[in-house]
């Protein structure tokens, strides 16, 4: 029962978050549906282009993680699962995610579940740990200027976790002790110490790591420069400083619980950008971040369906890598 009733849980709370946007904007959509009739299009779309640049940095970093375990895979193949990731976790939220659907692939390739799921928990650890400390170095950097504690509290607590997590990993006989107090992981024993003795075998592998990490960081700056053309779209301009600041704080809290940070994205941005391009211009520039996302994700559905790699789960490729 448990699932269903997060999943109802999390659609509950974007719809509330829509809905309370749609009432506080109720009197400015005249105002906002001009600004949306008068968007740039060549500028949108180099917005969209960039956004693109930015999935092919973090498909470069799966593809270096991916490598870790003895798989190769292509750069194409990675951008590709990538784009079709973003179709099942944007289209498809209460079935399958997006990281499952790689996982799946790289189990077709290797037939080992553990080195299937490993780099796939690690690529998505490490995009994760970079948000959160983008985000928490924000808020450092911010100083005396005014952050709602509704951005404040949650990314503080992330960051918190963050490290518990890494003291986690990095410590083999914590892991132990902490596995003498859950008996109820017994039956399940001897895959946990397989997935964990995979996924902390990467921290041997610093070179590889430092490369992954700067791939991260790197995606997460072109982002940040793709919502900025975004927004010059609709005649609105952000101080590079603001979405430096503001886009990490903004991502971490599409990771609470909600469809995909449907409704807290909108409401963040409504938040957080409004006060320096307006609260029309900020609603306008979040339908068209969405309207980006919506089309990254319509590719990958259509790469899923005509490709016939991935309808096969990569078994037509061995013979290309060897």
């Amino acid at each position: 029962m448990k699932n269903p009733i997060f999943k109802f849980l999390r659609a509950i709370i974007s719809i509330f978050f829509i809905v309370m946007l749609l009432y506080i904007m109720n009197d400015k959509y005249a105002s906002i549906f001009r600004i949306l009739k008068g968007t740039n299009i060549p500028i949108l779309a180099l917005g969209f282009a960039v956004s693109l640049c930015a999935i092919i940095t973090v498909s470069l970093r799966l593809k270096l993680i991916i490598a870790a375990q003895g798989i190769k895979i292509k750069s194409s193949e990675a951008v590709s699962l990538n784009l079709i990731g973003y179709f099942f976790n944007n289209f498809l939220p209460t079935s399958i995610g997006g990281d499952a659907v790689k996982a799946y692939y790289l189990y077709k390739r290797n037939d080992n579940k553990i080195t299937s799921l490993a780099p796939i928990f690690v690529d998505r650890v490490i995009g994760l740990l970079t948000m959160i400390c983008i985000a928490f170095l924000a808020i450092a950097l911010i100083g005396q200027r005014k952050v709602n504690n509704f951005a404040v509290y949650p990314i503080c607590g992330m960051m918190i976790l963050s490290i518990l997590f890494l003291i986690f990993i990095m410590n083999k006989k914590l892991a132990k002790k902490l596995y003498m107090y859950m008996p109820f992981l017994r039956p399940i024993e001897d895959k946990l110490k397989r997935a964990y003795c995979a996924i902390s075998e990467y921290k041997h592998q610093k070179t590889l790591m430092a490369k992954a990490i700067q791939l991260s960081i790197a995606a997460q700056i072109i982002s940040f420069l793709s919502t900025g053309i975004v927004a010059l779209s609709i005649g609105a301009h952000i101080p590079a400083a603001d979405l430096f600041l503001m886009l990490p704080i903004i991502s971490v809290l599409t990771l609470l619980p909600s469809i995909n940070g449907l409704g807290l994205r909108e409401g963040s941005i409504v938040l957080f950008f409004g006060p320096l391009i307006g609260g029309e211009s900020a609603f306008a520039l979040s339908i068209l971040c969405f309207l980006i996302l919506f089309i990254t994700s319509l590719i990958g559905g259509i790469i899923y369906l005509v490709d016939p790699r991935f309808r096969a789960g990569f078994k037509g490729t061995h013979q290309a890598d060897k």
